[in-house]
């Protein structure tokens, strides 16, 4: 069995969310707020176990992404979502978030270990004030939270025009990464992480055409950046040693960012969120472009850990900090059999985990997809 509680269990509105079937357990996000939350502990006895995460969907008007979207437009096949467990359809419609990543990899404990896990927050659509174009869109009280896990807020935007009212309203936020933590609760302590999706910049447009905004599928090693008018942005993109933060997506911006590694000249439109992960997405920061997903990332024998102090900060660049990654390839939590899958995740994040008999696992390298960033996605199993 396994020994398992929330982190702050005072915390308002959250309730331990754990389903047990057979061999495996099951942990959903715990609170009601999409961006307010607090993780799960668990007590691992010395055994093997699978772990399977999955990121937080990014905003859409209609609460539902499409699965990972190529840039010709055409999605991945629906045998792969299923055979992952993925809940995502293909939606040919412009402006929506991108699904959140799937990641799945076994290790062996050889000593009871504290573990922490992070589910990710869904995305949110909407507006709070009805203004556009103004820089109380890009006060942080009225923006759209981005999801809790790193998910970066989005702008308002809805005005009393026709071209800026009803169904024109709104943007999309970040979904939060799913992750795994082990010892400490912290970004330097991660060991599997399942990226959250970015946000789209509003509901209209014609799909693979003028203002199709949609965000970035979550996931892979390296994440989808966003759509600006129905085509894919080959920068701006979070992977294994970069993104715009450690762990941590872009919000809309109004004003100039500290992050030269970001897209440096903003539009003060219909701006959206970035997905969290291993490193946040992020956002295109104008009206006719969504925002990227975060990157997955896994620590493994083959990992790529970077060699530098890693910076985290919050989703405007802002209070930064600095720290080396805590482990390496000798601190005996190495993942075998990884699995990587983006885009295949609609809704909160999930993280399931399942105690199995090592005797019965046989380990294989297999791998569909295409290379650097525009993977469409990646599958393979190491050991």
């Amino acid at each position: 069995m396994i020994s398992a509680s929330l982190v702050n269990e005072s915390f308002l509105g959250a309730k331990s969310n754990v389903k047990f079937n057979k061999t495996h357990y099951t942990f959903d996000y715990p609170c009601e707020s999409n961006s307010e939350c607090t993780d799960y502990k668990l007590i691992l006895e010395p055994d093997t176990y699978k772990f399977e995460l999955y990121g937080a969907l990014g905003g859409s008007m209609s609460n539902s992404v499409s699965s990972y979207r190529f840039s010709n437009n055409s999605c991945i096949p629906n045998e792969i979502v299923q055979k992952y467990h993925g809940n995502t359809q293909c939606i040919r419609k412009a402006s929506v978030g991108g699904a959140g990543g799937y990641i799945a990899g076994t290790i062996h404990l050889s000593k009871q270990t504290v573990t922490f896990l992070t589910i990710g927050g869904r995305g949110i659509y909407g507006n709070k004030i009805y203004e556009v174009r103004t820089p109380n869109c890009f006060l942080k009280q009225n923006m759209m939270n981005g999801g809790y896990g790193g998910g970066g807020s989005s702008s308002n935007y809805c005005g009393t025009q026709v071209e800026t009212s009803g169904i024109f309203c709104g943007t999309g936020s970040g979904g939060g990464q799913t992750a795994v933590k082990f010892l400490e609760n912290d970004l330097w302590h991660r060991v599997l992480v399942s990226g959250g999706g970015g946000g789209c910049d509003n509901a209209q447009g014609d799909y693979g055409g003028s203002d199709d905004g949609s965000g970035g599928a979550g996931g892979n090693f390296t994440a989808q950046s966003w759509f600006a008018n129905g085509v894919l942005s080959e920068n701006y993109f979070a992977d294994s040693l970069k993104g715009f933060s450690f762990g941590v997506g872009e919000a809309a911006r109004y004003g100039t960012t500290s992050n030269s590694n970001a897209v440096q000249e903003r539009k003060m439109e219909d701006n959206a969120g970035a997905g969290g992960g291993w490193f946040g997405g992020f956002s295109g920061q104008f009206g006719s472009a969504g925002a990227g997903g975060g990157s997955s990332w896994a620590l493994t024998k083959d990992a790529i850990i970077p060699k530098v102090a890693l910076t985290t900060s919050d989703e405007f660049y802002m209070n930064t900090i600095s720290r080396y990654y805590e482990f390496d390839l000798t601190s005996g939590y190495l993942f075998e059999d990884i699995v990587n899958v983006a885009g295949i995740w609609n809704g909160n994040g999930r993280a399931v985990i399942s105690i199995i008999n090592r005797n019965h696992i046989r380990s294989c390298y297999w791998s569909i997809g295409i290379p650097l960033h525009f993977f469409i996605f990646l599958i393979f199993v190491s050991s």
